[in-house]
């Protein structure tokens, strides 16, 4: 399977792609590896963290569930059998969730002080699977959202001393979650807005076609390397890292 895309749950020839999630989830993108690149630089005592900056990133992941949700709803409209969107669903969800154990894997031996046990990756994968039941409620789906992401404000106030997987996927954590992992997204509340994402892609999307106008964006240089960013969000989410630190573990060592 291609690592195309980290937001689309199937994948969609560049004629039926739509621009403006491709910029939006791009623009999101390029934010998440100039974050990287701060934290990086202040884990190899390069430059000092700036903390205020870099809490703000927690302002963009939003943009990445909503589109997985908004994908999710453009892909429910395609012709297609309820049993072969659940198959394609599954093996998307699947991929993904093992992709994320991957990560799990290698920051266990690179970064064994703070892994990433249940991140973005694993959350947006059994988050595609779990969202199958829910796709035929369409734009009703926020009153579930809203109980969702209510659950997991209330779930997030209470700390687990030592939480298993199975905690940490719900959203009980330890106090001070982020001195233990670098990357850390539970069920609760990001499946909730995901949900957000699938009612609004409902009531913005429908038989493949926008219900807004837009402008052509594809002639703006910038919207073009955006989109174009977010068409490989995936595949650079997977390799951002490794060159960013190997580049910088390299200058340290030189």
């Amino acid at each position: 399977m291609n690592l195309h895309n980290l937001n689309n749950p199937i994948k969609k020839t560049n004629s039926h792609r739509f621009i403006e999630l491709d910029i939006l989830r791009g623009f999101a993108i390029a934010i998440m590896i100039f974050y990287h690149l701060l934290w990086d630089l202040d884990y190899f005592g390069l430059v000092p963290l700036n903390n205020g900056i870099y809490q703000s990133n927690r302002y963009f992941p939003p943009i990445f569930f909503l589109l997985v949700g908004i994908c999710l709803a453009i892909s429910t409209n395609k012709r297609q059998t309820p049993n072969e969107r659940k198959k394609r669903l599954l093996i998307r969800g699947s991929w993904i969730f093992t992709l994320g154990m991957i990560l799990t894997s290698i920051t266990l031996i690179t970064i064994p002080d703070k892994p990433i046990l249940f991140g973005v990756l694993h959350c947006i994968g059994l988050s595609i699977i779990l969202s199958i039941p829910f796709l035929k409620f369409k734009s009703y789906n926020i009153i579930f959202a809203l109980v969702i992401i209510l659950m997991g404000s209330i779930i997030g106030s209470f700390t687990v001393e030592n939480p298993t997987l199975l905690h940490l996927a719900i959203g009980f954590h330890q106090a001070g979650i982020w001195s233990y992992t670098i990357d850390y997204f539970p069920l609760l509340p990001w499946f909730g807005v995901i949900l957000v994402g699938i009612a609004l892609g409902n009531l913005l999307y429908t038989d493949n076609k926008r219900r807004f106008k837009i402008p052509d964006l594809s002639k703006y240089k910038p919207a073009t390397i955006f989109s174009w960013l977010g068409q490989h969000s995936l595949t650079i989410y997977l390799l951002h890292q490794p060159i960013i630190a190997g580049t910088l573990f390299i200058f340290v060592i030189l």
